[in-house]
């Protein structure tokens, strides 16, 4: 059995798809965009966020000018709807099965440490993770991408083989750092990316819920 899980957070523990949509939305109409559906949204997304911006009508130029104001806008935006959200079905129980057969549970995540400890708390699992590997900067992510790096650290600092590690994402995103680092790599559907882009990143596992994902590690 694998002893370290990593999970990415939102659209994979958390269902919060049509929120960050709606706050990206309002980016866009703020920036000089055009916003879009969430067909259109799983279809497009993409970090570096500016990227997705971009590709939506806003300028370069201005976004990288303003890219506090950005990060604010979309926090500021998002975290009142988010407050509503609930887990995907099982979080909270994976969380408590990791913990009970003593597998270190991290998540790794491009959001914020405050938003994701503020939702942990409110959900009651905040003290069924590891460890929090997330960002201290609203707005880091509108250039840049950095959770690959934070894993990697935490492997070293940690002495965890990859091989004893799994990664579960619901964007192309997890697929790519786990085959770098040499993780096994579950990718989720029904979150912010389309499942075509997931197949397209060749995970090792698709799974449509957090149920499979248990069932893997337990096999595993």
């Amino acid at each position: 059995m694998k002893k370290l899980a990593v999970s990415d957070f939102n659209g994979t523990l958390l269902a919060d798809a049509r929120a960050c949509m709606d706050a990206d939305n309002h980016v866009l109409k703020t920036f000089g965009g055009k916003p879009v559906d969430l067909k259109t949204y799983r279809d497009t997304i993409i970090i570096p966020a500016i990227n997705f911006y971009v590709q939506h009508g806003c300028r370069r130029e201005e976004l990288e000018i303003k890219s506090r104001e950005v990060g604010e806008v979309l926090h500021t935006f998002y975290e009142t709807r988010a407050a509503k959200c609930r887990t995907r079905r099982g979080a909270k129980q994976l969380l408590e099965w990791l913990r009970k057969n003593r597998i270190a549970t991290v998540i790794l995540s491009n959001h914020t440490v405050e938003g994701i400890t503020g939702q942990l708390k409110r959900l009651g699992m905040d003290q069924l993770v590891t460890e929090l590997l997330a960002n201290h900067v609203r707005g880091n992510t509108l250039k840049n991408r950095n959770k690959k790096e934070k894993l990697r650290y935490y492997l070293e600092i940690s002495g965890c083989n990859p091989k004893d590690a799994i990664i579960i994402g619901d964007s192309p995103e997890e697929t790519e750092i786990g085959k770098e680092l040499g993780i096994c790599t579950v990718a989720i559907t029904d979150g912010y990316y389309a499942k075509w882009r997931l197949k397209a990143a060749r995970p090792d596992y698709l799974v449509r819920n957090l149920a499979e994902f248990r069932e893997i590690i337990n096999k595993s």
